[in-house]
């Protein structure tokens, strides 16, 4: 038997400090399984009391979790990800509080083997937009400086990987050799944009690829109900809109 490769990942909660029961039972639940996950791939076990598991077989994980507590987000992610520098880690997997996430997210994530990649979600207040983005960049010569705008992605295709400009960092997996070639800050700034945008915007600009799995759908805690794809179509004339403007996507269908 060849011997394994030894893949490190720390799971990061950058925004802890008011999880509720439900998203405080789905981590527990999710941190079970993660760990009967590591042990499976140390040991080769494919299937434990019925439950399949998904990974490749010449990989060994080695999970571990990190949290800086109730601090200004950016500076979260910004220390949790020096933290897993510091570590060694080959990926940082950041899920935020207040998203309920599928058990087997991190396996669905690891197994597309791309830079950057998230599972979908949702705006908190309705209309509920997913947190999918294209950005329009270009040049004001009345400022000679660059600019870049933000615009939201409505007409995402479903169910596929979706190559994206930025992608709203709900759950997110990161190569962390993306972040080895990206000068610091990775998330702070003084831009109108959020960070996680800001961080795919940087890492595009050393060559990374950022990409959304909208088939991999997460719930957002909200006031009080999950807000899931169910409620993104419910309040918004997507089918419509659709029609009109057909699938979005980065790269055409067919192109290399």
């Amino acid at each position: 038997m060849s011997e394994k490769k030894l893949v490190k990942i720390m799971f990061c909660v950058p925004n802890e400090g008011h999880t509720l029961p439900e998203a405080y039972d789905n981590r527990l639940v999710f941190a079970s399984h993660i760990g009967i996950l590591q042990m499976a791939s140390k040991l080769g076990i494919k299937e434990i009391d019925g439950q399949k598991l998904s990974y490749p077989d010449d990989v060994e994980f080695q999970f571990s979790w990190g949290t800086v507590g109730r601090v200004l987000t950016p500076l979260a992610r910004e220390r949790l990800t020096e933290w897993a520098i510091q570590g060694g880690m080959d990926y940082v997997c950041m899920i935020d509080d207040d998203m309920i996430i599928p058990v087997d997210m991190f396996e669905r994530l690891y197994r597309h083997g791309v830079d950057i990649v998230a599972a979908l979600a949702f705006s908190r207040n309705p209309p509920h937009f997913p947190v999918i983005y294209r950005v329009d960049e270009g040049y004001d010569p009345l400022k000679a400086q660059e600019y870049y705008i933000t615009r939201r992605v409505e007409n995402y295709p479903k169910n596929i990987l979706l190559e994206c400009d930025a992608v709203g960092f709900g759950a997110v997996l990161i190569n962390m050799n993306v972040v080895r070639r990206m000068a610091k800050p990775w998330f702070m700034s003084t831009t109108e944009s959020g960070e996680d945008i800001w961080f795919c915007k940087k890492a595009r600009e050393v060559g990374a690829r950022v990409f959304m799995d909208t088939a991999l759908k997460l719930g957002h805690l909200g006031y009080p109900p999950i807000i899931t794809e169910e409620d993104f179509e419910r309040t918004n004339d997507n089918a419509k809109f659709r029609e009109t403007f057909g699938e979005w996507q980065k790269t055409p269908v067919g192109a290399k």
